[in-house]
């Protein structure tokens, strides 16, 4: 398994995975905000054919492209919580300046504890609901993709419509709880990559997410 981030800083500092199968070709990516012709040529190039987008949750600087993936041929993959959100364009309306409609919805909604193939790769779903309703994480060998559940130091928002404090709280400790977390990487929607274990021991949604804060 081989795992190639982008990130696009015009567009929030979005990051989105290429994660391929070497011995097949198979590919997914994590997130869709920006990037289509740049990561599809990437794919291209090394010989990788992007077979899903599995989408972390369904706020627009993630899933902007989801169209253009589908019309290629992905399944477009998310929590059923989040797809009327994505198609309505990511954002509730008023929102982030409004958001622009998508046409895109999912192929395929998960309700968490799916198992999904790419390749020889399998993608455990944890659904992490408190960003989002429908935020959810991607389980694989060594790596977790957190979308804006999880970041480095830090957690996602959750005063958005969908958002909820003590769901994002019960969220963090169910990732927290994940055995073998020493050994686990940490790919977050934003920022920069970080050690499951060392989040679990530090990360401030640890005692910030209380009632008193």
């Amino acid at each position: 398994m081989q795992i190639y981030p982008f990130n696009f800083p015009s567009l929030l500092g979005v990051n989105a995975y290429l994660v391929a199968d070497e011995a097949t070709g198979s590919a997914a990516l994590i997130d869709c905000g920006r990037g289509y012709k740049k990561i599809a040529d990437f794919a291209a190039e090394k010989g990788f054919k992007v077979e899903k987008v599995l989408l972390t949750h369904g706020h627009f600087d993630h899933v902007m492209e989801a169209a253009k993936w589908k019309a290629a041929g992905a399944e477009i993959f998310i929590h059923e919580a989040d797809n009327e959100l994505m198609k309505s364009g990511g954002a509730p309306d008023g929102f982030f300046g409004g958001a622009p409609k998508f046409a895109a919805g999912a192929d395929v909604l998960l309700r968490g504890g799916e198992s999904i193939s790419v390749g020889n790769i399998t993608f455990s779903v944890i659904h992490t609901p408190g960003h989002s309703r429908g935020s959810v994480c991607y389980l694989t060998d060594g790596a977790i993709f957190t979308g804006d559940t999880l970041f480095k130091g830090s957690f996602g928002r959750y005063d958005f419509p969908g958002g909820d404090k003590h769901e994002l709280k019960d969220s963090l400790e169910t990732l927290f709880a994940l055995p073998g977390a020493e050994n686990i990487v940490v790919y977050p929607g934003h920022d920069q990559p970080t050690n499951l274990h060392y989040e679990a021991l530090t990360n401030p949604g640890r005692y910030c997410l209380d009632d008193q804060f």
